[in-house]
């Protein structure tokens, strides 16, 4: 149902409903609440993130992924590069984050969530002879006032130049509003919402509880979110977690 969604209109909505146990489940839940402020955000935003990447042999039998090591910053920490080839009119040079945790990548949730949204994922004959590449962003925004807003990147339709990502919340807290999620055509690329009719939209939505999902092929949609924020100023902050996982082809022309 999920692949053929894929297939005949470029996304599909889904609840993941692979078991994580509570020990995991914290786990997960610690590493969104250690996030790094994103350096590339800008400063009155508060975005969090870290980043991973990996491959997976896709002609193996059971398909995992072979996490890459990570580089260093200047102060020594762990880095992971990603870049969108200038598919984000934000940001067209690649970027480093902060990477994922050792701890993390060895979960077995994490590990079962990636190797369960590949096999919603098609390919050609060629593409599946050289290794998927794979990145997992972890991804925090946090409103602490009505007007605070929590922005994702980019603030537009886009669209990520991997074919195919998925995106998972983790968390919501009660009290924040905003977080909707928009899919249109390619051609709506850089443009928002209010610039398109309603008759132009594929779909709005918003993820609210845990494992709720969607995905996308690339080259059918674009896709936006709006910002968070608070909902009622006295109220408790506003915050979204969202876990991104995205697959991209390593082809040559052999």
């Amino acid at each position: 149902m999920i692949i053929q969604d894929l297939m005949d209109q470029g996304f599909a909505r889904f609840k993941e409903d692979i078991e994580c146990d509570s020990i995991e489940r914290e786990i997960i839940e610690a590493e969104f609440n250690c996030l790094e402020h994103d350096e590339y955000a800008p400063d009155a935003v508060k975005r969090f993130r870290r980043y991973a990447n990996g491959v997976i042999l896709p002609w193996r039998n059971e398909a995992f992924v072979e996490w890459l090591p990570a580089g260093k910053n200047e102060s020594g920490y762990p880095i992971s590069g990603y870049d969108q080839g200038g598919h984000n009119p934000e940001h067209t040079a690649a970027r480093h984050f902060r990477s994922l945790s050792e701890r993390v990548k060895s979960t077995r949730f994490l590990q079962t969530l990636i190797t369960a949204d590949f096999s919603k994922t098609f390919w050609s004959d060629k593409d599946v002879r050289l290794p998927i590449y794979v990145g997992v962003h972890f991804v925090r925004l946090v409103s602490t006032a009505v007007s605070d807003l929590g922005i994702s990147s980019p603030n537009c339709f886009h669209q990520d130049g991997e074919p195919f990502t998925f995106a998972h919340l983790v968390r919501r807290a009660g009290n924040t509003a905003g977080g909707v999620n928009y899919i249109c055509a390619p051609w709506a690329r850089e443009k928002l919402p209010d610039m398109i009719s309603e008759r132009d939209l594929i779909s709005r939505f918003e993820l609210a509880g845990f494992m709720d999902s969607f995905a996308v092929h690339d080259p059918r949609v674009s896709h936006y979110v709006t910002p968070i924020h608070k909902a009622e100023e006295t109220g408790a902050d506003g915050e979204r977690c969202i876990l991104l996982i995205d697959f991209s082809t390593m082809r040559q022309n052999l």
